[in-house]
């Protein structure tokens, strides 16, 4: 009989939402993030954990502070080197003039085309990615990149990373670890530490609202290269952080990226500003070990995606609904054939 109730109660469930053209986009994307994955465990769904102010009163203010400090060093070395002419020679063969240390990607962009210039997200110069606004150093290969290349997307999905990073850590106080842009080629993610706090679908309205907060901004991503000393002053109370710097090669050049609050260990490169991001949605939370060892510290992984507009990122998540109706565990409910528990997600039972 309770198998029975079940079955009814999630077939009617199921049925109810068969049919996703009437349902407002907010609402399906909503019901996307409850199938994308198994339900989280009841602990932490209930968990409510306040985030640490104490801690981000202490670290924000001082890596920002010392982020600016090596700015404006390393922007007045830049201005005591001589400023010599280069030559920017373009992918069909233009060579545009420009000044050593001065002259940047963006300057190129904005003397080839105002549109160049506002949808240019990256550049690569002599093979090597750079960020627009970075100057140029020697004569060299220029390319310029918008998102409809893979290096535009994917510096594009980093760079949103970021963002998730920020909201992260500004809204429940984490230590940020690791924000990537996923090797599927889709999207990003950053994992971070929460002690206690397991993030659902519920804090998603939350994540969302504090990174289009960071959007509307346009918060630059600025970026210096700092020693390995300076790096250890600037991460001191993020342990995750001190770890991957100690790991890195005595001559590894480190660089640190800052937008709006949030100063990070990043090689980058990153796009000019955070408005560049007009469309930004959380997928889906897991959990995930540090560095993939089970015998380390747990930590909260929360995917998003996003797009340089509103109408893309509503055709990604009606293509994810779409595969969704091909999924063994909807189908398989739908039928008749067996039902899922609520606790149990990846278990099936027949009926």
């Amino acid at each position: 009989m309770l198998c029975a109730s079940l079955r009814g109660a999630l077939s009617f469930q199921f049925r109810r939402y068969s049919s996703s053209a009437s349902i407002p986009f907010a609402h399906n994307l909503s019901l996307l993030r409850r199938f994308s994955s198994a339900p989280p465990p009841l602990a932490a769904m209930a968990s409510n954990q306040p985030k640490d102010e104490a801690y981000l009163n202490k670290v924000i203010p001082k890596r920002v502070q010392l982020f600016e400090s090596k700015k404006a060093r390393q922007l007045a070395h830049l201005q005591s080197l001589s400023a010599d002419p280069i030559k920017i020679t373009l992918p069909d063969g233009t060579v545009k003039e420009g000044k050593k240390w001065v002259t940047s990607p963006l300057d190129v962009a904005r003397e080839i085309s105002k549109s160049l210039a506002a949808n240019a997200l990256i550049s690569q110069v002599n093979g090597v990615l750079w960020d627009m606004a970075r100057p140029l150093e020697t004569d060299c290969e220029l390319k310029l990149f918008t998102f409809d290349s893979d290096e535009g997307r994917d510096t594009f999905w980093h760079s949103s990373a970021h963002i998730l990073g920020e909201s992260l850590e500004q809204e429940y106080g984490c230590k940020l670890c690791i924000g990537p842009c996923t090797t599927r080629g889709e999207g990003f993610y950053y994992d971070a530490f929460y002690g206690d706090l397991g993030l659902n679908d519920d804090h998603f309205k939350k994540i969302e609202s504090a990174a289009m907060k960071a959007v509307t901004e346009k918060q630059p991503f600025e970026r210096i290269e700092v020693s390995k000393e300076e790096a250890l002053e600037i991460f001191s109370d993020n342990n995750f952080k001190i770890e991957i710097i100690n790991d890195l090669p005595v001559d590894k050049t480190i660089t640190v990226y800052r937008c709006g609050p949030l100063v990070d260990l990043c090689r980058g490169p990153h796009i000019p500003n955070t408005s560049f991001v007009k469309a930004f949605a959380c997928l889906k939370a897991s959990s995930a070990y540090w560095r993939g060892n089970k015998d380390r510290e747990s930590l909260q992984r929360v995917y998003g995606i996003s797009y340089p507009d509103k109408k893309r990122l509503q055709e990604y998540i009606h293509q994810l609904e779409e595969a969704k109706k091909y999924d063994h565990r909807l189908v398989g409910t739908k039928q008749e054939l067996f039902f899922c528990h609520p606790l149990r997600y990846t278990t099936a039972y027949h009926s």
